[in-house]
């Protein structure tokens, strides 16, 4: 068994080796001297077989989900390879028992292997991952994350999907409708839901509350995109909004600055001027900086 504080300062110094990236949206900040994964981690045993205990044990020391992509400098992912000798010994019932471990590493890799077998799982899986409290740690090749476990089971499916099949496997479709009426979808989620289809006129109601009571920025975008003459009203309020509010990243603001741009409304010359003032960066993207002598404001101005 290996020790998480061993695997811990090992991990620390492949990733150490990685270019540090950061993914503001995704909620990604990578720092190295952070990474303690064994602090939170949970031990269950109860209805976990015997010949199934030791592995479950090491998966759950490392308290990772861990893919088959290597950081730099790795030659192996261990909890991967944990993962790949619970698929040779558990049966499918004793995978579908495993979903419901508390240990979140455990569930999420139970759940992968379980797809594996047979993909009709999905849904339910993916349902009992929406409704469960709490999240795991992650490791793709170099980046880090914290996660809900339905965000790595939707990227799972995902992936097996070739790019032809992703906007007509009936499967996806109804993970992407089932975002649209979770409580609390996570934004990367989100973001790949309204990116994958348009969604009939059935949905648009729960889209509407999405972008207009939840405020919520992809189901925005996605009324942006699709029907932005219909709510236009509407949008720019919530795109005004969204750039007042100093929480959100400059690059996301950048966007909903475009899209507030693409109504050329001479009412938000202003808001517009004084936002670039504030994050003179923002000229510097061509989308933005073709806008703005269509909302009246030209170099002399700024």
């Amino acid at each position: 068994m290996i020790c998480p504080r061993v695997f811990v300062v090992a991990l620390a110094l492949i990733l150490f080796s990685c270019a540090q990236k950061e993914n503001k949206e995704q909620g990604y900040d990578i720092l190295v001297e952070d990474l303690n994964f064994s602090k939170d981690v949970v031990f269950d045993s109860v209805q976990v077989p015997h010949h199934l205990r030791s592995i479950v044990r090491d998966i759950s020391t490392l308290n990772t989900y861990q893919t088959e992509a290597l950081a730099k400098g790795a030659t192996e992912n261990p909890n991967f390879e944990n993962a790949k000798k619970l698929y040779d010994q558990a049966s499918e019932g004793e995978l579908l028992s495993l979903t419901d471990n508390r240990n979140n590493a455990v569930a999420l890799y139970a759940a992968v292997g379980l797809l594996e077998i047979n993909p009709q799982y999905a849904t339910a899986i993916f349902q009992k991952f929406l409704n469960r409290k709490g999240k795991v740690h992650t490791q793709n090749g170099c980046i880090i994350g914290y996660e809900y476990l339905a965000e790595p089971l939707y990227q799972h499916y995902s992936n097996t999907l070739k790019p032809e099949e992703v906007r007509s496997d009936a499967g996806l479709q109804k993970l992407d409708s089932m975002l649209l009426f979770a409580k609390n979808s996570s934004e990367p989620m989100l973001v790949m839901a309204f990116r994958n289809r348009t969604y009939s006129d059935h949905l648009k109601k729960q889209i509407e509350k999405l972008a207009f009571q939840e405020h919520r920025g992809p189901a925005i975008l996605y009324l942006s995109n699709w029907h932005k003459k219909e709510y236009a009203l509407q949008l720019e309020q919530e795109y005004l909004h969204f750039l007042a509010n100093d929480t959100i990243h400059e690059i996301q603001k950048r966007k909903y600055l475009y899209h507030l741009m693409s109504f050329n409304n001479p009412d938000h010359k202003k808001v517009i001027l004084d936002y670039i003032k504030k994050d003179s960066a923002s000229i510097d993207d061509s989308g933005i900086r073709h806008q703005l002598e269509n909302n009246g404001i030209y170099p002399t101005d700024y």
